[in-house]
């Protein structure tokens, strides 16, 4: 906690130092030269410089989903789960440096909660996450943007889970400082690729973790529709599960909302390999969910 809160700190320290130092646009300059040369803050953007992974099932998002699991290695579990998953991804203020508003440098705050509840067990809630992450984006070209910051997951056991079964928290925490890379190939495809460290990791836990997806989007589904189907890959591994990879699958119709940069998504995702909850690291899982999401 302290080193995330000093890692923040200091980007909003960069902030209000810089902030100052832009330059006014010379009231005299007009026409094309103007255009060049301006600069711009702009705090409290509407979009986000670096996109949402559409298949990640760990990163902040808004999602209500239906499960069914068809191998679980978590015990005195059901068949059947809830999963909920709310927050998202946060733009605090971006510089332009340029006439074009869809590139430069953005600082965003990422936070969620994500959970799984037990339809058996009269919906126990087996455990929970918390996220939350400060991170500066820059993106040079409409196709490439990076990524760097600090990512706290905070992991738990449901209440309920735990008295049923006696099962204690572990304490499974990861503070990670991240780098990732997102590329549209195309119109239609985009590649990402993510490294994380964990700075203060415990005994049973390592630092380690890469991560890697394809996204493709389809064409509108039919004439005059607003929606449009995609398609979406994840692998996620980590040094502490000898790098087993999980896969996450996810295919599904985007809806666009009145605001640009929201949108619905009605998705069927199918995932297998290490839980989506952080106590239980250790256990491998694979199930298949229909969900509904909230892209904003």
């Amino acid at each position: 906690m302290t080193g995330f809160a000093r890692t923040a700190g200091l980007g909003i320290a960069c902030i209000c130092l810089l902030a100052p130092s832009v330059p006014a646009d010379d009231p005299e300059t007009t026409g094309d030269h103007a255009d060049r040369t301006a600069t711009a803050w702009e705090f409290l953007p509407e979009a986000g410089f670096y996109p949402l992974y559409i298949a990640d099932p760990v990163r902040s998002q808004s999602a209500v989903m239906l499960l069914r699991m068809a191998d679980s290695e978590i015990p005195e579990t059901g068949d059947s789960r809830f999963s909920l998953r709310l927050g998202g991804q946060f733009p605090i203020v971006a510089f332009h440096p340029g006439e074009d508003r869809d590139l430069g440098w953005q600082l965003d705050f990422e936070g969620g909660f994500a959970g799984h509840f037990d339809i058996g067990y009269s919906l126990d809630n087996i455990g929970w996450d918390g996220f939350y992450g400060l991170l500066l984006d820059y993106k040079p070209r409409p196709d490439l943007a990076f990524r760097f910051g600090a990512l706290h997951d905070s992991a738990h056991v449901g209440d309920e889970y735990e008295e049923r079964t006696g099962r204690r928290r572990v304490g499974y925490t990861r503070e990670e400082i991240v780098l990732g890379v997102s590329w549209r190939a195309s119109v239609r495809w985009r590649l990402y690729f993510e490294g994380g460290s964990d700075f203060g990791t415990k005994d049973f836990q390592e630092p380690l973790r890469f991560q890697a997806g394809v996204e493709f989007q389809g064409r509108q589904l039919w004439q005059r529709a607003r929606g449009s189907w995609y398609a979406a890959l994840d692998l996620r591994a980590y040094q502490e599960n000898d790098w087993q990879p999980r896969v996450t699958g996810q295919v599904g119709v985007a809806i666009p909302t009145r605001r640009a940069s929201s949108r619905y998504r009605l998705a069927l995702e199918i995932a297998t390999g290490r839980s989506v909850l952080g106590e239980f690291y250790a256990a491998e899982e694979t199930y298949a969910g229909l969900g509904w999401y909230f892209d904003f």
